[in-house]
């Protein structure tokens, strides 16, 4: 019998954004290992000074290879494939958070689709 994957999202919504690299909404708890699949980005009211990027942090690590934009005048961005391969694996009981470098926008919803890996505990065939 085939497997399927579980999928989970961490969502944040950060009313009025600080850009400076501190933690900013909920901090998240990973109940399993997990892998990034996919951020996106949406604000009620978009950067107009310049681009506003972010980071998602697993224990104080960036996830990504570079850090994620919503670029000047947008309201969403999708960011799948800057992930950072040496944190490749969100471990069970990782600390998950979100930082913004810089401040634009308002009323910021950041979401992180992760897809769970498989567990060692569980051996192919045993369903």
């Amino acid at each position: 019998m085939a497997t399927v994957a579980e999928t989970r999202f961490f969502d944040w919504y950060v009313e009025n954004v600080t850009g400076d690299g501190t933690s900013q909404g909920p901090t998240f708890i990973a109940d399993r290992d997990y892998r990034p699949e996919a951020v996106r980005v949406h604000a009620s009211v978009p950067p107009d000074a310049g681009d506003m990027a972010f980071d998602i942090l697993d224990d104080g690590v960036s996830i990504f290879t570079s850090l994620p934009t919503l670029r000047k005048g947008n309201n969403s961005e999708e960011v799948a494939e800057d992930f950072d391969s040496s944190a490749n694996t969100i471990k069970k009981y990782s600390l998950i958070s979100l930082n913004f470098t810089s401040n634009a926008g308002k009323g910021i919803t950041v979401q992180l689709e992760l897809v769970a890996e498989e567990d060692d505990d569980v051996e192919q065939g045993d369903t």
